[in-house]
């Protein structure tokens, strides 16, 4: 299955047995020590996944990048001008996409790539709504939307690997070790540039869909809105966020995170049946594929309740040992338990914090136009017809639409 996604990215299928190869000699580790001796390209990059994204040097890194990211890019898409500016209505889905993924692009391959494709963001925003027709080999024509945006990008990470190596500053650790390593096994810039797409896509399917649906739980319920600007308002200071006090002392906040990961993840799990294998009084044959559906886990009613869809942003508070519950698999788990889940938890508590407390924000009553709306908004569906890779926006063609102002006092500098 994974050969299969390599080449729906842009990796040759000649390059394939390449990457599964195991190297020869020892000389590959010591070109590359963090290139475990014994193991594959492929399996080389899960093992740098680990090594970036779980607790660490490394992961604090990339964090504390990631964060100053966000906060620096709010003012560039927020509609204002700075303190005292007049409230704007704002596409909700747009604001935290815009800036979820532009600092995840700064973050993963620092400011260069954006010279070379200055459009990458809504290319990568147009490659996530229809990625799902790779993963499920849905046929789509050479000029479909999902082909034009991976050929852009395609062509932007070709230039920037063929770039010098002093222009492509601030690149994560993570980028830099697996293009080095696959360098070393002779991957051309053409089958990295997959790889790196590969990469950047996984590393935005889930975070702004999922701050979309956190602000929108919390705006439409004005008491959470304002116990979590309370709660949350102790850990900002001169316009930034204690990320320390923000993950150790907000009990609520971290409750709804947990509560809206529930609810909105769709996600399927597959894996190839390599051998018959029993499973109470089934046998799974090989050759086929099975999948497994985390939004049944999330619906159990003998664990959530008769109505096991309700937002109940106190229900991880009342147990707390729900979290750890075999139906809460917002990450998966065994051997293919998400690495990302430490740097995810982060990125939404202090993306939700810094809106919360930066702004003024409330459902919008009027149009981006001034006039009135016809009719209060109505809460948007999650998406249950499109195929799940994790979280589901909103319905196509809905959104929240917000009122947003800079609040009284706030520096954005």
């Amino acid at each position: 299955m994974l050969d299969e996604l390599l080449v729906a990215f842009g990796v040759s299928a000649t390059v394939i047995p390449k990457m599964w190869a195991k190297p020869e000699n020892s000389n590959e580790s010591l070109r590359n020590p963090d290139r475990a001796p014994g193991l594959s390209a492929i399996h080389s990059t899960l093992e740098m996944y680990k090594k970036q994204l779980l607790p660490g040097p490394r992961l604090d890194t990339l964090s504390d990048t990631l964060l100053g990211h966000i906060s620096n890019l709010m003012p560039l898409y927020d509609g204002s001008f700075g303190q005292g500016s007049p409230t704007r209505v704002l596409s909700l889905k747009d604001f935290c996409a815009s800036v979820l993924v532009d600092a995840l692009t700064r973050t993963l391959f620092g400011e260069h790539i954006r010279n070379l494709e200055p459009n990458i963001v809504q290319c990568l925003l147009d490659f996530n709504d229809d990625a799902w027709m790779l993963v499920f080999k849905y046929p789509q024509s050479a000029n479909s939307k999902l082909n034009v945006a991976r050929n852009r990008i395609l062509k932007g990470f070709v230039k920037y690997l063929d770039s010098p190596e002093h222009v492509r500053l601030g690149k994560s650790w993570l980028i830099d070790e697996v293009m080095k390593m696959l360098s070393n096994v002779d991957i051309n810039n053409k089958d990295r540039a997959a790889m790196l797409l590969m990469i950047y896509w996984a590393a935005n399917i889930n975070p702004y869909k999922l701050a979309f649906w956190m602000l929108t739980y919390i705006l439409f319920d004005s008491k959470l809105h304002a116990v979590l600007r309370e709660e949350t308002s102790h850990a900002y200071k001169d316009g930034e966020i204690d990320v320390t006090y923000l993950m150790a002392e907000c009990p609520r906040l971290d409750a709804v995170y947990l509560e809206v990961l529930r609810i909105v993840n769709t996600a399927l799990s597959a894996r190839k049946i390599v051998a018959p294998t029993p499973l109470g009084d089934k046998v799974l044959r090989s050759g086929n594929t099975i999948l497994i559906a985390f939004k049944q886990l999330h619906s159990n009613q003998a664990v959530y309740g008769v109505d096991p869809m309700h937002f109940d942003p106190d229900r991880f508070l009342k147990d707390k040992n729900l979290k750890n519950s075999s139906s809460y698999k917002p990450f998966g788990g065994g051997v293919n338990y998400c690495p990302g889940r430490f740097l995810a938890k982060q990125e939404m508590l202090v993306f939700v914090a810094l809106v919360l407390n930066r702004y003024n924000i409330r459902l919008a009553t009027q149009n981006s136009d001034g006039k009135s709306m016809s009719q209060p908004q109505h809460f948007p569906k999650l998406d249950m017809f499109t195929p799940a890779l994790g979280v589901n926006g909103p319905i196509k063609g809905t959104d929240v639409w917000v009122e947003l102002g800079v609040r009284e006092g706030t520096s954005l500098a």
